[in-house]
């Protein structure tokens, strides 16, 4: 496929801010627009969510980032939640003119309400994310401690994130 270049980048195309008992959930809708010619086009609709299972303390807030790629007209871009003893609710339906968007949930105050399952989905056909675990938890302590990580090649990772590496920093001991 031969990409001859963007023309144009739309921004910002939907925001909306909805209140949740004590919790504020603010979901934004992002779209981008470009024009490339290439031969064939777009082959086959990408759907990616950019967090890992977390477990938060009751009040802490979290953000979950949904990025459609080479979405049809006939597509419905969805966020969802499935919560333990309950069934599966789309919290974000959206259709657009646009081949790529992006869907943001952030969520400031999380309460046990929010816990569940996310996913993202397209619909029809079904092009679905994998799943990600957020957990509530009433009374949860954190500790800050830090475990290194070496690799057979030398690299050392030390991180007090969840997973432990993903953001962390590496060091080259040689």
């Amino acid at each position: 496929m031969k990409n001859t270049g963007t023309r144009g980048v739309q921004g910002l195309v939907d925001a909306q801010k909805s209140k949740r008992g004590e919790s504020d959930m603010l979901v934004l809708m992002l779209t981008s627009l470009y024009w490339a010619q290439a031969e064939g086009g777009c082959s086959e609709t990408l759907v990616s969510i950019s967090e890992y299972d977390r477990v938060l303390s009751a009040g802490q807030g979290f953000t979950l980032s949904c990025e459609f790629t080479c979405l049809g007209v006939q597509h419905v871009a969805q966020l969802w939640r499935n919560q333990e003893f309950e069934d599966r609710v789309s919290l974000i339906n959206i259709t657009s003119i646009h081949p790529n968007v992006s869907l943001v949930l952030s969520i400031s105050f999380a309460t046990k309400a929010d816990a569940g399952y996310y996913s993202c989905r397209t619909q029809p056909p079904d092009t679905i994310s994998p799943m990600v675990l957020i957990q509530v938890a009433e009374n949860l302590t954190t500790s800050t401690t830090t475990s290194p990580l070496t690799t057979s090649s030398g690299w050392t990772c030390v991180s007090s994130e969840q997973p432990s590496c993903a953001a962390g920093t590496w060091f080259l001991s040689r």
